[in-house]
């Protein structure tokens, strides 16, 4: 989405939900314990305990986060970047000299991307961090065996900082595939939600980030009837406020949501960046709804379905709230129209999975929270993850009714 004000929304869920690529494991995974100690504002230590001796620590490569941040502690330890039975999916790995069932990094704040991935590192101005903690996981090697880790971590900060670990759930890597707080802050209620917000957001951003939260939050809990099986938390960090136009990264990861503002452009309140604000707190919330199940949810096929029908679920919010008038959303799905008119022949095209994906739920006409509430039912009750049968079975039978 571009106006004058060069806005960007980047990195919405269709990257931030991704799953990503296992390393081949030949055996049963190895149990092992990571204590991640914040050692400095910003610094880190990672020490990884395995309940066998390991020869070589693999993870998939991270653009040079690793090469750069990561400093191993263990003497005889040396970093290599390889191949991976997958061409486009280079690794990060550890090689020891002997074997050995310990394994410790310091790990220095890392500002940039990771290339198509999740950003590390979000820092606020008053010294609070948020680190990712996908990137602590991968596979061992002991002797001619690779196997997967599972993980157990616990987490330290400085004194007297909130430390905020990652939501939980049974399956204990998709509990690593989000965020970690360490700061001062203490999050503050906004409806079903908790925000941890940068106190270098502008008051009338901040103002309006935490009535959004609160009046979507609410809408979604009351709307699709399942309350929360884990701490919604909202993360919120500004990067700087010098650049030009204005930019919101980040989005929705499991059972939690994270964004990086930028930009000089939201010093001043604009009735651009407010929509946009208000659309991408409704769209992620929204997929923190399709994941509140405790098997199933959202997948790797027919992005459209999660991320059409979050878009289709905001809309639906942003208007039943009186968020959005009738003419904005309007407005916004005739430009979905017309994006998707623009791609509707490239269907691995980012955009397709948005414009295209709430053209497909708006055809339908019919009641889009009880759809998704007949969805989200039938995903918990199959353990399937949302595919185009799903959606087509769901939506007949509605019809028929």
């Amino acid at each position: 989405m571009r106006t004058s004000l060069i806005l960007t929304a980047m990195a919405t869920s269709i990257n931030l939900l991704i799953t990503l690529p296992a390393i081949a494991s030949v055996s049963g995974k190895l149990p092992a314990q990571l204590q991640l100690t914040r050692i400095a504002t910003d610094k880190w230590r990672a020490d990884y305990r395995f309940s066998e001796a390991i020869s070589r620590f693999s993870m998939p490569a991270a653009g040079d986060y690793r090469s750069t941040a990561w400093k191993p502690l263990t003497s005889g330890v040396h970093y290599q970047a390889e191949p991976s039975a997958q061409p486009d999916q280079p690794m990060d790995s550890y090689i020891l000299a002997q074997p050995t069932r310990q394994l410790s990094f310091e790990i220095t704040s890392y500002n940039d991307f990771a290339p198509k991935n999740y950003a590390p590192n979000n820092r606020y101005s008053n010294g609070g961090a948020g680190i990712y903690m996908g990137f602590f996981d991968g596979d061992v090697q002991e002797g001619d065996k690779t196997r997967g880790m599972n993980l157990t971590v616990n987490y330290q900060g400085l004194p007297g900082e909130t430390v905020i670990p990652p939501p939980s759930f049974a399956d204990a890597e998709r509990s690593l595939r989000a965020y970690a707080y360490f700061g001062p802050q203490k999050p503050v209620l906004a409806g079903a939600a908790k925000l941890v917000l940068d106190p270098a957001t502008p008051e009338w951003l901040a103002r309006l980030i935490l009535d959004t939260t609160s009046t979507m939050s609410a809408y979604f809990s009351s709307t699709y009837q399942r309350p929360l099986l884990r701490e919604l938390v909202l993360m919120i960090s500004v990067t700087d406020t010098s650049t030009a136009g204005f930019s919101m990264k980040g989005g929705a990861t499991n059972g939690q949501i994270t964004f990086r503002l930028s930009g000089k452009a939201m010093l001043n309140e604009h009735p651009a960046i407010q929509q946009l604000v208000q659309k991408l707190v409704a769209h992620e919330m929204a997929h923190i709804w399709q994941e509140n199940v405790s098997q199933g949810g959202i997948g790797e096929a027919s992005a459209w379905i999660h991320e059409g029908g979050a878009e289709a679920m905001a809309v639906d919010a942003l208007q039943k709230t009186g968020t959005w008038t009738v003419t904005e959303v309007s407005n916004y799905q005739q430009t979905a129209i017309a994006n998707c008119k623009k791609v509707a022949a490239q269907a691995d095209n980012y955009q397709y999975a948005y414009a295209c994906g709430l053209q497909k739920f708006m055809a339908l006409n019919t009641d889009i929270p009880l759809l998704w509430r007949k969805l989200i039912t039938e995903t918990e009750r199959t353990g399937r993850t949302y595919d185009e049968s799903m959606f087509n079975d769901v939506s007949k039978h509605l019809h028929r009714s």
